[in-house]
C-alpha cells in the first residue's frame, strides 16, 4: 500500500470534511444532552492487538465491562503490525470512522493536519466535567496537545517502561550472573551466541533479538549516554544524530553485528518476540510487562523455559534510560462519526468509566474466585497465565488509566518485580523536549528526513557505510530541511517550553 499516498489522501480529506465537519459541530453545541439512555450505548471503536488472536468479545470480562459501562462495544480489532496503515487509509475515507479511534502515532503529520481542519472533536473543554478524565496528568495532556489543544484520551503508560528480558535458565546453564554494566551485557550476548546456551549442541542461538523497531537502538543510546531524540542545551536544539554519543552507539552495535550476537535480517524483522518465542534469543528489549504477554508461544513449546526481568545496566554515565511519551496511543473521536455533543458526552462517559474502582479492579485482577482471591483483605492471582489469557490480553488495549484505584495485592514475584523496575526507571529517564513540539517542515517532510538517518544507521551498524559516510548523510539531512526543522522545533521551544 503507498503510505505516502495514503497520508496525502489523509489530509485532503480532512480539508475537504472541514465545512462538514463545521456545521456538525454547530449544530451539536446546541444539541440538549437529554435524558440519560435506559439501554446499553453502542460504541463502535477500532483498537489493535498483539496476541495471536483478537479478544473475544463474547468473553465474561469483556461482557462485565459493557455491562458496567451500559455500553454495547462493537470493536473492529486489526493485527498491531499493520494498525498504523489502517489508521491512516480509514481517515482517508472518513466517512467509515468509528465514534473511537485508536491512533498509536498521533504525532503523525496527518492525524495532526486532520485535527486542525476538525476532524476529531477538541476534548480539553469537557475534561473537567467527568471525575476520572478531570485527573489526567497535565504533562501528558500536553505532550498528545496539538497547538495548545487535546484532542484525545492517552492511554497511561509509565514514563520508562522498557529494560531487559533475559532467558534466566540460559543464564543458569552457563552459570553467568546477571549483567550490571554494558561489558557485562556484551559478554552475556557472546556466551548466549557461542557457548550454546540451551544445551542442544548446535550453534543456532544468538544473544539478542533485534527487528526493524527503533525501541532496542534507543535503548542502547540512552545506556551510552545519548539524548532522547532531542536536546536542548545551552540555546541550541539538537538532534540524537548530532552527537558523539550516538556515534558511539552505532560503533558499538557495528561491532555486536560483526561478532553475530544478534540476528543479521534485523532490518526487515518485523516483531523481534518471535526470535525468543522460536527459541532463537536470549535477549528482549522492550516493555518489561510484555514478560507475561507476549511470549507464551515459548512456554508451550519449552514448559522448562525461564525468562526473567533485570534491572537496567549502566554506561558510561551510569545508568540511563530513554524517557518515554507518558501514554501509550490515544482515543481520539471523529466528529464525522460522533456528530453531536450529546453524543461525544456518550462517548466520554464510556471512556471516564474505565477510570472507575470496579473496571480497574477487574482490568487489574480479573473475577474474584476465577482469576484472583482475597486473603487479608489483599488480592492474590490464582494462576498469571489464566488471567493473562483470559483478562490482560482481552482488556489491556481498552486501559486508559493507571490502575491505582484496583484491589491492593500480591502479585506474582515475577510482576512485582518488573513493576518495581518500571518504578526505578524513573529517576533514571532521560526526557524528549521536543514532545510537544510541532515544527511545519517536519510534519512536511519528516518521514523522508527520518528515513535519511534510519538508512544511514542500518548500513552503518551492517558495514556499508563508514563513519565519513553516515557525516555526509547527517548534511543532507540537514539541507533537505533538517536545519529548519532544528530551528522551528527551538523557536516553539522556547516560545512555549520556557516560560
Amino acid at each position: 500500500m503507498d503510505t505516502k499516498r495514503l497520508f496525502k489522501q489523509g489530509l485532503l480529506t480532512a480539508g475537504a470534511l472541514s465545512l462538514v465537519i463545521t456545521s456538525a459541530c454547530a449544530n451539536g453545541e446546541s444539541a440538549p444532552s437529554g435524558a440519560a439512555p435506559s439501554g446499553p450505548i453502542e460504541i463502535t471503536m477500532m483498537n489493535q492487538y498483539l496476541t495471536a488472536e483478537p479478544p473475544k468479545m463474547d468473553s465474561e470480562p469483556m461482557k462485565l465491562l459493557q455491562e458496567y459501562t451500559n455500553t454495547k462495544l462493537n470493536v473492529t480489532w486489526v493485527p498491531s503490525a499493520s494498525y498504523s496503515e489502517k489508521v491512516t487509509a480509514s481517515i482517508a475515507v472518513a466517512g467509515d470512522l468509528p465514534k473511537v479511534l485508536l491512533v498509536k502515532d498521533d504525532r503523525n503529520p496527518a492525524i495532526i493536519e486532520a485535527a486542525r481542519a476538525g476532524l476529531f472533536w477538541e476534548v480539553g473543554p469537557y475534561l473537567k466535567d467527568y471525575p476520572n478524565l478531570k485527573t489526567l496528568d497535565a504533562a501528558r495532556l500536553s505532550n498528545i496537545s496539538v497547538d495548545g489543544k487535546v484532542y484525545g484520551i492517552f492511554r497511561w503508560r509509565a514514563i520508562a517502561r522498557n529494560g531487559l528480558i533475559i532467558r534466566k535458565d540460559w543464564l543458569d546453564n552457563l552459570g553467568l550472573q546477571e549483567p550490571k554494566t554494558i561489558e557485562e551485557l556484551l559478554n552475556v550476548f557472546k556466551a548466549f551466541t557461542y557457548n550454546d546456551p540451551d544445551k542442544n549442541g548446535k550453534n543456532d542461538t544468538f544473544g539478542i533479538a533485534f527487528d526493524a523497531n527503533s525501541a532496542q537502538f534507543y535503548h542502547f543510546l540512552s545506556i551510552m549516554g545519548a539524548p532522547n531524540t532531542w536536546e536542548y542545551k545551552d540555546g541550541r536544539m539538537t538532534p540524537d544524530f548530532m552527537t558523539k554519543p550516538y556515534v558511539d552507539t552505532l560503533k558499538l552495535l557495528k561491532q555486536m553485528y560483526a561478532d553475530k550476537v544478534f540476528n543479521s535480517d534485523f532490518p526487515v524483522v518485523k516483531d523481534r518476540t518471535v526470535l525468543l518465542n522460536q527459541g532463537k534469543a536470549g535477549v528482549y528489549i522492550g516493555a518489561y510487562d510484555d514478560l507475561n504477554a507476549r511470549f507464551t508461544d515459548l512456554f508451550k513449546s519449552n514448559p522448562n523455559a525461564k525468562l526473567d526481568t533485570i534491572a537496567n545496566v549502566s554506561g558510561p554515565n551510569g545508568i540511563k534510560v530513554q524517557g518515554g511519551t507518558g501514554y501509550n496511543s490515544v482515543f481520539m473521536i471523529p466528529k464525522t462519526s460522533v456528530k453531536t455533543e450529546a453524543e461525544l458526552k456518550q462517548v466520554l462517559t464510556f471512556i471516564d468509566k474505565l477510570g472507575d474502582e470496579k473496571v480497574q479492579n477487574l482490568m487489574t485482577w480479573g473475577i474474584e474466585g476465577k482469576h484472583y482471591k482475597v486473603e487479608n483483605g489483599k488480592a492474590v492471582r490464582i494462576d498469571e497465565k489464566v488471567f493473562t489469557d483470559e483478562v490482560y490480553n482481552t482488556l489491556f488495549q481498552l486501559m486508559v488509566f493507571d490502575g491505582s484505584k484496583a484491589l491492593a495485592g500480591n502479585v506474582d514475584p515475577s510482576v512485582a518485580k518488573f513493576n518495581k523496575l518500571i518504578q526505578e526507571n524513573e529517576k533514571y529517564a532521560v526526557p524528549n523536549p521536543a514532545l510537544p513540539l510541532l515544527s511545519k517542515t517536519y510534519m512536511e517532510k519528516g518521514k523522508q528526513l527520518d528515513q535519511v538517518v534510519t538508512d544511514a544507521r542500518t548500513k552503518f551498524i551492517i558495514g556499508e557505510l563508514d563513519e565519513k559516510g553516515f557525516e555526509q548523510a547527517v548534511a543532507n539531512w540537514q539541507k533537505n530541511g533538517g536545519d529548519q526543522v532544528i530551528s522551528e522545533y527551538k523557536s516553539d521551544y522556547e516560545k512555549t517550553m520556557k516560560k
